[in-house]
């Protein structure tokens, strides 16, 4: 008959803990990037939008200063 002792529980415990904490890390990793992608995207329409918005008071200034006589 085989004995478990209490330091072969706590060793297969620990193992599973350390196996959940790396997949947890994983998920995280994971998510990081997601993010990351998702900031790139929305600083490359910021961007965009803020040409717009440059053109845009540009063609303002020029209907401002014609005379429509």
């Amino acid at each position: 008959m085989m004995v478990i002792t209490p330091e072969a529980i706590l060793l297969i415990l620990f193992g599973f803990v350390i196996v959940f904490l790396l997949l947890v890390m994983k998920i995280m990793h994971t998510r990081i990037y997601q993010l990351l992608d998702e900031v790139d995207k929305i600083s490359g329409k910021m961007n965009l939008t803020s040409n717009e918005i440059e053109q845009l008071t540009k063609n303002v200034e020029e209907f401002k200063s014609k005379n429509f006589d």
